[in-house]
């Protein structure tokens, strides 16, 4: 093995073109493999670390975010089910930014969170068992204690200084001491920047007296040899225990409600599942990364198969040299041997070379993860990453080698020793298998292109769907308002005191330099709920949100279509009932094809029901992302709505609306100094990042398909250019005998075409094939999605694969690139027969 090695590395030395070709072509196709698979499996496959990770689970109640902490101190009691148990609650703190009391979300946690995980730190530690401190109903810590920061807030809080640990911060009031940063990839159980820090506090105390509350998550670790069926016996028991204390001692509930209090019921879920059910869009990550892993492994076949032709050609002209090696006594076991060494090392070097793609790759892959999906591990070459490379070069590596075998073997000694011994036969033998490689490469290639035609269609439709508004120059403020502006019994004098406040504000920001138009727009005054249309028995589900009238309307400020009527005026604010202005979705849903102005709605939960006239119609609205579901909603003066502590303005500007946040946040700070730190976002910026997931997917179909269908083309040029060298002598005898030199042509052409013909069909076919499956896939039930489903939802889907799939376009712009490219690939080397000297060919073995 240590000469067929040696003799392999001086053989490869000698032909560095070859060799350079074969590896970097390797590199390219295993190394982005490797990178999609190293995503795969961190995000989906193999999302926990630590040893053990399938014995992770989560415990909560049915319906409910956790568990109360009567179940709590239940479970705790039973250790014989569980070596692992962590807790966390979701909990806020306040600290002051820009001069504003700003909310920080983070995790009251048990001491033993982060050992649950198998997770270092970064920088410093994590908690000890002894540093927990009570915690109020809340979970808020009722004292100072130990902290440890997110990446993102060390970040943004410290700037990234090495020396935090042992510094303080002060949140609502009280000082924490930073023990630990976590590592940037430890995002859990909120991604992104949503999560700034984890404090430890003491078990929650029990009491059925008092408002139940199950917010408390459950990490716990099987023990060994306990199965999930028997766990989730135990938590049937523990939880008809639970509802039979709950029904004994909950003497509060009526008679009607107390079957409310039997709801316990515990569930067990895996812990990986929730990385990817606790966000928008986690039906679509699974299906946009296995998409991505079908798609490179087209390419790695087309690799493959054009390996394969070169591997041929190389083996066809080693012929001779193998023959002499047959005729001085090596057995075909050891020439088999020796083929297949070369085969696996020249694979074993694009594998390496195959890392530096891998690594480059898991950066840009790095977009497709949503940043505010909960993440355990880090996108990384790991071991699992490094064996499926392993893994990928040997399979490739002996199936190539065995192509070699294969071709070396179908050689006659007798023959292969003469100098002409490559007889017409052996190369229309060869030349057969060598024309099924490429008709394979261009149907593969296919596949791609129209996948990658697919998906450029579907984000072109996508960018061009009408949000309802015009983005330019708008800016959207969510506010959060001091309780006093809430409508509720503590707050007799909320509504006044409100409506002063947004005069103020108003006043204020439309005084701005720069600043056209400000608008009041729902958040608070929101409210979903049911109406009930004239001449209709049925119920219908409804939004209804409250907007400013006249010049504080923000369907004027959004300058949102008015399709039929009128907007909102003053004069609509006066009394409960009166006006509203509703969208098309509505409109379609109350009174299909009809004519919807002047019908009336009653709101079948309100007390009396009000009753509401439409006055106008105005076009659907996606302020948030192209993507997202529309609602049927209807507006109506904020006056007539209750407040419940958040709104949200939109504010038309002159020029770039950016250079003008700081004034704006100056404006609201002196209309209410009490108030949150206002969350501002600019709309053509966030509708452009509704679609980078989209366009960043586009971009790596296209890669691959430009990729293949290279491939492809130079499959098609090897294996025209080798006929043509063979073929030189017969080419020159027809030139000589009188043949025109465009018949020549028209000869390699036609066998060139022949086999791109041919893949096409079968690309064609398979395209089909593959996009119904796929289809079947995504809507299963064969019926859009209801709701907006994230990253790649039902506007995305509607286009990609109900459009698309008769969409004559796509399949032809397909087709006619591919044809294009190939049959260039086939002019190249048909011109260059063209161009061969007769009396020099006649005289060529």
């Amino acid at each position: 093995m240590r000469q067929d090695l040696r003799f392999a590395l001086r053989v490869l030395g000698k032909n560095p073109g070859f060799t350079a070709v074969v590896v970097l072509t390797l590199a390219l196709g295993i190394g982005a493999s490797s990178a999609v698979y190293s995503v795969v499996n961190s995000v989906l496959l193999n999302p926990l670390p630590g040893p053990s990770a399938n014995r992770l689970m989560e415990i909560a109640e049915e319906n409910e975010y956790g568990v109360s902490a009567e179940v709590l101190a239940a479970l705790k009691s039973r250790p014989e089910f569980f070596s692992d148990f962590a807790r966390y609650r979701r909990i806020a703190l306040w600290t002051r930014k820009d001069d504003f009391q700003t909310p920080v979300i983070g995790e009251a946690v048990s001491p033993n969170f982060f050992s649950s995980f198998n997770i270092r730190p970064l920088l410093g530690r994590t908690f000890a068992r002894d540093e927990a401190v009570p915690a109020d109903a809340k979970s808020i810590p009722e004292r100072e204690s130990a902290i440890v920061i997110s990446y993102a807030w060390w970040k943004s809080q410290f700037a990234g200084a090495a020396d935090v640990i042992g510094k303080t911060v002060q949140l609502s009031e009280r000082r924490f001491a930073v023990v630990g940063v976590m590592p940037p990839y430890f995002q859990y159980p909120l991604g992104g920047e949503r999560l700034a820090f984890w404090v430890p506090t003491e078990d929650p105390r029990p009491a059925f007296d008092q408002e139940r509350s199950s917010d408390y998550r459950l990490v716990v670790r099987l023990q060994p040899g306990v199965t999930r069926q028997q766990t989730q016996a135990m938590l049937d028991l523990v939880g008809q225990q639970q509802a039979q204390e709950r029904a004994a001692k909950d003497t509060a509930h009526s008679a009607e409600k107390r079957p409310e209090a039997k709801r316990a019921r515990l569930l067990l879920h895996p812990c990986a599942d929730s990385l990817t059910r606790d966000y928008v869009g986690a039906d679509d990550l699974p299906r946009t990364l296995f998409g991505l892993l079908a798609m490179i492994g087209f390419v790695l076949l087309i690799v493959c198969l054009n390996l394969a032709n070169l591997m041929l050609t190389r083996t066809e002209r080693r012929q001779q040299e193998l023959a002499v090696r047959a005729a001085l006594g090596a057995a075909r076991g050891r020439l088999a041997r020796q083929l297949l060494t070369e085969a696996v090392l020249l694979t074993g070097l694009g594998g390496l070379a195959g890392l530096a793609v891998t690594a480059s790759g898991i950066r840009l892959l790095h977009l497709l993860i949503p940043p505010v999906m909960p993440r355990l591990k880090p996108l990384e070459i790991d071991a699992s990453a490094l064996g499926f490379t392993l893994v990928v070069s040997v399979v490739v590596g002996l199936a190539l080698g065995l192509a070699s075998v294969w071709q070396a073997s179908r050689g006659q000694l007798g023959e292969a020793l003469k100098q002409a011994g490559a007889g017409a036969t052996a190369g229309r033998s060869r030349s057969r298998y060598q024309g099924v490689l490429v008709v394979a490469e261009v149907a593969l290639s296919l596949v791609l292109l129209t996948a990658a035609g697919l998906m450029i269609q579907s984000v072109t439709r996508l960018l061009r769907v009408n949000p309802g508004f015009d983005p330019e120059n708008l800016v959207s403020v969510d506010l959060w308002l001091p309780s006093k502006y809430s409508d509720s019994d503590d707050a007799p004098n909320a509504r006044p005191l409100r409506n002063a406040l947004f005069d103020r504000m108003h006043e204020r920001l439309a005084a701005l330099p720069g600043v056209k138009a400000v608008g009041i727009w729902g958040g608070g005054f929101e409210e979903r709920g049911e109406v009930r249309v004239d001449g209709r028995e049925e119920l219908l589900n409804v939004d209804g949100i409250g907007c400013g009238v006249d010049q504080s309307d923000f369907l004027r400020v959004m300058r949102v279509p008015l399709r039929a009527g009128r907007y909102l005026n003053r004069s609509d604010m006066e009394g409960k009932d009166g006006a509203a202005v509703i969208n098309e979705s509505m409109a379609r849903l109350c009174w299909p094809g009809q004519n919807a102005l002047g019908r009336r709605f009653r709101l079948a939960d309100s007390p009396g029901g009000h009753v509401y006239e439409v006055a106008g119609i105005v076009a659907d609205l996606r302020p948030v992302r192209l993507t997202q579901g529309v609602y049927p909603h209807f507006y109506r003066p904020y006056h007539q709505a209750d407040f419940h502590g958040s709104m949200l303005l939109v504010i038309r500007t002159e020029r770039d609306p950016q250079s003008l946040i700081p004034a704006i946040l100056a404006a609201l700070k002196g209309a209410e100094p009490d108030m949150s730190h206002p969350r501002v976002r600019v709309a053509r910026q966030t509708l452009d990042e509704s679609t980078q997931t989209q366009r960043t997917y586009m971009g790596y179909l296209v890669g691959f398909a430009a990729v293949g269908l290279l491939l492809s083309a130079l499959g098609i040029y090897a294996v025209l250019a080798y006929s043509v060298a063979r073929r030189t002598r017969e080419i020159g005898i027809r030139l000589a005998v009188g043949g025109q030199r465009r018949d020549v042509l028209g000869l390699v052409m036609w066998g060139g075409a022949r086999l791109v013909g041919a893949g096409a069909g079968l690309g064609l076919l398979g395209a089909f094939w593959l996009l119904q499956l796929v289809r079947h896939l995504v809507f299963q039930t064969g019926k859009l999605p209801s709701v907006e489903e994230g990253p790649v939802s039902q506007l995305l889907k509607y286009h990609l694969f109900q459009a698309g799939a008769s969409d004559p376009l796509v399949w032809s712009g397909s087709v006619a690139l591919l044809l294009g490219v190939a049959l260039l690939a086939c002019w190249l080397p048909a011109r260059r027969a063209t161009r061969i000297d007769p009396m020099k060919a006649l005289r060529c073995e």
